[in-house]
């Protein structure tokens, strides 16, 4: 959606670049038609183009006769070709406005390198002009670092792209961008054109349509798809560029624990309306979600690895190193054993069930139960003969700019030495990494095995000399637990060789490295059916918490005996108190700590320490020559990021998640456990001399790891208010309270503050209730389970009043007993999810201040945000059903005055206050420019913190790609930095408020009178849109009614704006507006409406997104839609009056800008737009003919895939669709 994702028009941009690629695109569009469709229907294609742009190009110049007759030939054409015509000639359309879009998204990424000048939004400009407006350097320091915005991805249907298509349409953008460098040679050029030929072939082949309805599970798939795509590179590439920002106005670099922003996602917890969404479902897609968090870090650690081959380390890491490699060979000893015991019992029975003598099976047998079992740890000869053989090939095979490790290194994603890598899960199953360069036979291959010294590794110290990583299999073909049977019969001492395990099991349905090391790979999913498996929330254990059983990684040292859990500051206290002699790590604080530490002081004093010592000394107090105590750490991290991979795909398997072996390695629980051994490396570096190394690849991860975490992106659960009032009726009737739903609000009110105040249980465990209520309630137990470290918040719609807040803590703390019980712990509540109110409609948004101050002078409600979520609380604002429910003026002007009411009543009570702004793409549902909007909220309302939702189409467009996801970062963080430190002034004048009041009641009226009071309009509706058709398309999980009934307030936000935005009247984004400003007018407030327009950032900017919407409708379309379409009279009738409507709304709009034509200050959007029309205008002639068509065989599946083809393509030219 290149008109809202950049803001085209703010300078006057040359396009020329643009069109240049759009041509090139067409042109191998064009070369590939000729091919698929033949040289007859090309030119077909090509002729009714031209016409479509002859029609839009009278359009626009106001010659509307001329315009209309050529539409009608246009029409009459199109609506009489054959399906085998249509089709093919839908198809072609949609590619061309498809390639355009990415065309212009890459021209985007292209204009904000161009720039000799930073962008008006960058970090540099706007830090440059806090600084010169006065604002104190330490000040902008800590708004940056304390800064905490969320973006929400949600998987509203408003995408109708295939994910196979969005992968493709990112790889055409990376090879335009390849395509514009300047010092290509001629046969690179041809190579990359080649390469585009072959995607745009690739497009044409590739079935665009989804054949079966998208689960929750594919959407969530989707969702973590973005992540690997793009975010992961983006978010450290921004995370340099904000430090360098920093560091250069205010003399301070970001801080190591910094998150500006970080990511949300409703996808697998939205359940609102929405019956797929179940409690097994959140289950799996937050196990998804750190499954995948795990990959991701390990392809990170293996590279690391490779990377960080130093001797030289600080006290603290060698401790750490030590440790783990003592308890590496502690381990290996015990497992040995203990499977040269159990191979030998099985050795024994075999040879008994097979005939074998009593002997050799007595043999076996006391073999197995001496204490003393005779173990050898030496390599068989031909191990050494291997591995002397490689260390000689390696070395004489090295030469000049080669790596040492010979022909079999392998680099992570294979992509250096030529090599094919090993299969992540393969490497993750034996906890052996890829071998790396500079392993000789001495230090071994083994992650445990890298010596301590090199006097320690030329002691001959056998028992630890490793085992070659796989071995293969005896040549005789027999198992091992044979090989070894056999020699305990003969009385050979039984050797570990024989008896431990070859190549591991490995997980055929999971990706391998190779299949993901491309950035726009897809991500496969690790087995997870699309039939969930029977995990239910009574079966599914704490899978992200640690069992007080399980032994903790503390401190660098794996603590054997089982301990408590401990992660957080905890373990970092341990850390701290074993590591002698190391500095305490100011970013390494208790959890109560702020972000702003800048790290530059720590930096400084490292370095001084290590000049004040003579070089020589330094260097024999810290270096370790033959030893590797980073990858030693590394490996360690290695290790338990494949159990954590492993503990979710249990958990995705349906299994029940086993405890770790003894010593075995522990699964990450949250960011803070990964973090420790990452910054203990990074301190190390900066002591020992490799700062510039740290701040690399290293100080990417632990950005990373403190932006995404363990699960990338936090689950919100989200479910209506009556959902909750149901279940706890359930439970009032069945213990004869009374029903609940009958109650008074403050009925409500008193008994559930009783209730939270109390101590003893609610909900009898053997209480009968219905699939809904149990629904309901298994939620809130999956939610007690899954905690505060894969969720975020509980996200209550359609809330009407305090007790939608209180019966959700209710329910929640009910859950969170019943657990604890079941697994013998104490309920924590102050681990407990934050609840979020949501006020969706006028009445609930004009209500929210009265019903926000109730909760702040509830005695427990306070009591409890102060205890269990730090005086912080969140109010969600609903902008798709406001403007459903009165229309987009009304509603903006409803949700800024909420927004007033809401934060005053904060102050008053001092309370923290984050403000989560539901809006879509479109204007009708809140959508707009990212800094317009922010920058257009009420003063107060953006302090230091926002969250966001980022819907449907928009997901792709905004962070599909890294340099347009980059830009997207950078907007958010400048825009809320502006809102904070330089907020946004209120009204100027009392009379604007006034205004405001009235243009909001009129334009309500005449919204209502039309939408909610026409006794045709949901008929004219129906029968003028394709809205009943996208109900039965495979678009979204979601149903697009939350109830089965007809009227427009049923009816989901989404689906109501899509159908407009179809037929291109796109009435509910203007519906109402024309006849406010043109009685505002006619009343002589044209002067004020001006001086608004001007001086009033709120107001300016809703009509300036007005106007944008207005530029792109075309009633010429819309009157074919109803001309085809409707048949009563009064429906007809009704049509025209909303065009008649539209023409008075575009004019009222031109007078308070004093704009000639719609967009005179926004040229370049308006060439856009004139760009795409001749593309979209066939296809909705098409679409109108599929419609007729099929609403008289509903039932034929070629009319419906047309129909379809037709969506997609009037979406991918109208941008912003949802």
């Amino acid at each position: 959606m290149a008109d809202s994702t950049y803001d085209f028009g703010a300078v006057r941009d040359d396009l020329t670049p643009l069109e240049d690629d759009c041509k090139l695109l067409g042109g191998l569009l064009d070369d590939c038609l000729r091919v698929e469709v033949g040289e007859v229907l090309f030119k077909k294609i090509e002729r009714i183009r031209i016409l479509a742009q002859c029609a839009s190009t009278l359009s626009l110049n106001g010659d509307s006769d001329a315009s209309d007759m050529i539409s009608k030939r246009l029409a009459d054409e199109l609506m009489t070709l054959e399906m085998e015509e249509a089709m093919p000639l839908t198809r072609a359309y949609g590619h061309y406005l498809n390639l355009s879009g990415i065309a212009e998204l890459h021209h985007g990424v292209r204009r904000d390198r161009s720039q000799r000048e930073p962008n008006a939004n960058s970090c540099e400009n706007v830090f440059s002009r806090l600084i010169t407006e006065g604002v104190d350097p330490d000040e902008l320091y800590n708004a940056v670092s304390d800064q905490q915005v969320e973006i929400v991805l949600t998987a509203h249907p408003t995408q109708v792209n295939r994910r196979t298509l969005q992968y493709k349409h990112t790889h055409i953008a990376a090879l335009l961008q390849q395509h514009d460098r300047s010092d290509l040679t001629p046969e690179e050029r041809r190579n990359i054109v080649l390469e585009l030929q072959r995607e745009v072939a690739a497009l044409w082949q590739t079935d665009e349509l989804r054949r079966q309805k998208p689960t929750p599970l594919d959407e969530a798939r989707g969702g973590l798809h973005i992540v690997e795509q793009s975010l992961w590179a983006a978010v450290p590439q921004y995370m340099r560029r904000l430090s360098a920002a920093l560091k250069r106005y205010t003399g301070h670099d970001l801080p190591l624990r910094a998150t500006p922003f970080k990511f949300g996602s409703w996808m697998g917890g939205d359940r609102d309306g929405n019956p797929n969404v179940t409690a097994t479902v959140t289950a799996h897609v937050t196990a998804l979600a750190r499954w995948m968090a795990a990959d991701l870090y390990l392809r990170e650690i293996d590279t690391l690895r490779f990377e960080l081959s130093m001797s030289q380390c600080s006290q603290a890491l060698w401790i750490m190193a030590d440790n783990i490699t003592k308890e590496g060979h502690t381990r290996k000893a015990g497992a040995v054993q203990a499977k040269a015991a159990a191979a030998a019992n099985q050795g024994a029975a075999d040879a008994a069930a097979h005939g074998g003598s009593e002997a050799a099976a007595a043999a076996a047998a006391a073999a197995a139960s001496t204490a003393g079992l005779p173990v050898s740890f030496t390599r068989p000869p031909q191990a050494h003969h291997h591995y002397r053989r490689r260390a000689t090939k390696a070395s004489a095979d090295v030469g000049a700019g080669e790596l040492s490790g010979g022909a079999g290194a392998a680099f992570p994603g294979g992509m250096i030495l030529g090599t094919q890598p090993v299969s992540s899960h393969t490497a993750a199953e034996v906890s052996v990494p890829h071998d790396l360069p500079g392993q000789d036979e001495v230090e071994g291959d083994s992650d445990f095995e890298f010596s301590l010294s090199r006097r320690e590794s030329e002691s001959g110290d056998a028992a630890c000399s490793p085992q070659p990583p796989f071995t293969s299999p005896p040549a005789d073909g027999r198992t091992a637990s044979a090989t070894a049977a056999a020699a305990a019969a003969d009385g050979t001492p039984i050797k570990a060789e024989d008896v431990l395990p070859t190549m591991p099991v490995v997980l055929t349905s999971l990706p391998s490295v190779a299949s993901v090391t491309s950035a726009a790979a897809p991500f496969a999913d690790p087995g997870t059916p699309d039939a969930v498996p029977p995990l239910t929330p009574n079966t599914m254990a704490t899978p992200f918490r640690a069992a007080a059983s399980e032994p903790q990684y503390l401190g660098g040292t794996m603590a054997v005996a089982p301990t408590p859990a401990a992660s957080g500051a905890a373990a970092i206290a341990k850390l701290a108190a074993a590591c002698v002699g190391a500095t305490a790590d100011p970013s390494f604080a208790a959890d109560g700590a702020q972000n702003s530490i800048d790290p530059n002081p720590r930096r400084r004093t490292l370095l001084a320490e290590r000049t004040a010592t003579e070089l020589a000394q330094f260097a024999r107090a810290h270096d370790h020559p033959g030893s590797h105590p980073y990858r030693t750490v590394l490996g360690r991290v290695r290790d338990r990021l494949a159990a954590t991979r492993r503990r979710m795909e249990d958990l995705l398997s349906g299994r029940e998640p086993s405890a770790p072996p003894e010593g075995g390695a522990l699964w990450y629980e949250n960011e803070d456990e990964l973090a420790e051994p990452l910054l203990a490396c990074y301190w190390s570096l900066w002591q020992c001399g490799g700062g510039l190394i740290a701040d690399g690849r290293l100080l990417d991860l632990i950005r990373r790891v403190y932006t995404f975490g363990m699960c990338l992106m936090k689950l919100d659960l989200r479910q209506e208010s009556t959902r909750h009032a149901e279940a706890l009726d359930a439970v009032t009737t069945y213990l004869e309270y009374g029903s609940y739903l009958e109650w008074s609000e403050d009925q409500k009110i008193e008994w559930l503050t009783k209730e939270l105040q109390g101590r003893r249980p609610l909900i009898p465990s053997d209480m009968p209730m219905t699939a809904e209520v149990r629904e309901v309630l298994d939620t809130f137990k999956v939610a007690a389970r899954l905690g505060r470290g894969s969720l975020g918040a509980y996200v209550i719609s359609m809330t009407k009043g305090a007790s939608d807040v209180m019966a959700v803590e209710l329910l929640q703390r009910e859950a969170t007993a019943q657990v604890c019980a079941e697994l013998g712990r104490t309920p924590d509540e102050s681990a407990s999810l934050r609840v979020v109110p949501l006020f969706e409609t006028l009445e609930d948004l004009e209500a929210a201040g009265d019903i926000v101050t109730r909760l702040f002078t509830n005695p427990w409600y306070r009591s409890h945000l102060a205890t269990a979520h730090n005086n912080h609380q969140e109010v969600m604002l609903g902008y798709s059903d406001s403007g459903k429910d009165a229309g987009r003026l009304a509603a903006n002007w409803a949700l800024y005055k909420c927004q007033e009411k809401v934060v005053e009543m904060a102050k008053a009570h001092g309370v923290r206050l984050t403000l989560f702004h539901g809006r879509g793409g479109t204007v009708g549902r809140g959508g707009g420019p990212t800094h317009i909007a922010i920058q257009s909220q009420p003063p107060g309302s953006v302090n230091g913190s926002f969250r966001i939702t980022e819907q449907g189409e928009m997901v792709q467009a905004k962070f599909g790609i890294s340099g347009v996801a980059l830009s997207q970062l950078e907007t958010y963080t400048t825009a809320v930095l502006l809102a904070t430190l330089r907020p946004p002034s209120p009204p100027r004048h009392e009379k604007w408020r006034s205004v405001m009041d009235k243009l909001s009641q009129v334009s309500c009226d005449s919204y209502r009178n039309i939408v909610h009071h026409n006794p045709v309009f949901i008929q004219y509706f129906k029968r003028a849109t394709p809205e009943e058709e996208l109900g039965n398309l495979n678009i979204g999980s979601r149903p697009s009614r939350r109830r089965q009934d007809p009227s427009i307030s049923t009816l989901r936000a989404i689906p109501w704006i899509f159908a407009w935005t179809q037929n291109r009247l796109i009435l509910p984004s203007w519906l109402g507006i024309g006849a406010a400003l043109k009685a505002a007018i006619e009343e002589g407030d044209l002067p004020t409406l001006q001086a608004m327009y001007r001086d009033w950032r709120f107001f300016g900017s809703t009509v300036d997104l007005i106007e944008m919407i207005l530029a792109k409708t075309e009633p010429r379309i819309a009157a074919l839609y109803e001309s085809v379409l409707v048949e009563d009279s009064d429906q007809k009738r009704l049509g025209s009056e909303l065009r008649e409507r539209l023409a008075r709304c575009q004019t009222a709009i031109c007078a308070v800008t004093g704009h000639a034509h719609l967009l005179d200050n926004n040229p370049t959007l308006r060439k856009l737009i004139s760009m795409r029309n001749p593309y979209i205008d066939p296809i909705n002639i098409l679409q109108v003919e599929v419609l007729r068509r099929l609403r008289k065989d509903p039932n034929n599946q070629r009319l419906r895939d047309a129909l379809l083809i037709s969506i997609n393509g009037i979406a991918a030219g109208m941008r912003n669709t949802g």
